[in-house]
C-alpha cells in the first residue's frame, strides 16, 4: 500500500506545482487593467489610482512605461518582415495604408500629385514612363 501512495503524492504535488505556475503566469495578465492596452498614460493613471501613487511617483512611472514602450517599438522595427506573424504584418500594412490616406487628405491637389509621384517605388516611375512611350 505504501508503494501506491508514493506515486499519488508525487502526481498530486506535480499537478499542484504546474497549476501554481499556470496561475502565477496567467493571473497578472488577467488582472492587468485594460488601460495597459490603451497606452502608457492610461495605464499609469490606473496604477496611480489603484496604488495611491504620489504625483512624483506617477511621473516616474509614466517615464518608465514610455521608455519600455519605446524599447518594444525599437525591437519591432528591428525585426525582419518575415519574422513578424501574418497578423502583425497585416495590421502594419493597414496602419500604413491609413496613414497614407490621412497624409493625402491633408494635401491639396497639386501637393497630392507631387506626393504620389515621390511615393512610388523607384522602378515604378521608370516603368510607367516606358509604358507611356511604347503606346
Amino acid at each position: 500500500m505504501t508503494s501506491k501512495v508514493g506515486p499519488w503524492i508525487l502526481a498530486v504535488a506535480a499537478v499542484s506545482f504546474l497549476a501554481g505556475l499556470v496561475i502565477g503566469f496567467a493571473l497578472p495578465t488577467l488582472t492587468t487593467p485594460v488601460a495597459a492596452a490603451e497606452g502608457p498614460e492610461a495605464y499609469a493613471r490606473t496604477l496611480a489610482r489603484n496604488y495611491g501613487l504620489s504625483d512624483e511617483q506617477h511621473e516616474r512611472l509614466l517615464m518608465v512605461l514610455r521608455a519600455g514602450e519605446q524599447r518594444e517599438l525599437e525591437i519591432l522595427k528591428g525585426a525582419n518582415w518575415s519574422q513578424l506573424p501574418a497578423s502583425l504584418r497585416g495590421a502594419r500594412l493597414e496602419a500604413n495604408r491609413k496613414t497614407e490616406q490621412r497624409i493625402r487628405f491633408v494635401l491639396d491637389e497639386e501637393q497630392r500629385a507631387l506626393y504620389d509621384r515621390d511615393s512610388r517605388p523607384a522602378g515604378a516611375a521608370l516603368q510607367g514612363a516606358s509604358e507611356t512611350k511604347n503606346r
